[in-house]
């Protein structure tokens, strides 16, 4: 059965995924062959799929999320947002300016008080909401 060859798309995309598996991977668990033990897989499998030579599984994707404190969406699209880890999400994004970092995702009212003793100021009826 001869093989199909992969549309470009779909390879530049493999590759992004495991770039980016590669960045999270080299903040957390510096030592390859150790987060491929811990993830239960060869050494050699996660080295193809951090050189794009290999597609994860949707298993070991979620499996790297958790382990790396990344979110799916970093994985797989290159965001940051609220599931990573925040001070890892800003490492990432310090070191790899082209990723998308969602901040109002990661810090959700942080330019206000947020103590339950303290109400929110009361909005004019001529102020715009937005």
């Amino acid at each position: 059965m001869a093989k199909h060859k992969r549309p470009d798309s779909l390879t530049a995309l493999q590759r992004a995924i495991g770039t980016r598996i590669s960045w999270a991977r080299e903040l957390v668990m510096p030592n390859q062959s150790e987060c491929a033990r811990l993830l239960g897989v060869d050494a050699s499998t996660l080295n193809k799929i951090e050189r794009g030579d290999r597609a994860p599984s949707v298993f070991l994707i979620a499996a790297l999320s958790n382990r790396l404190r990344v979110s799916t969406d970093f994985l797989l699209k290159g965001v940051l947002n609220g599931r990573t880890d925040e001070e890892l999400a800003l490492r990432l994004a310090a070191l790899h300016p082209e990723l998308v970092l969602q901040r109002q995702d990661m810090a959700p009212n942080t330019d206000r008080n947020t103590s339950s003793d303290t109400p929110d100021p009361p909005k004019r009826p001529d102020e715009e909401i937005h």
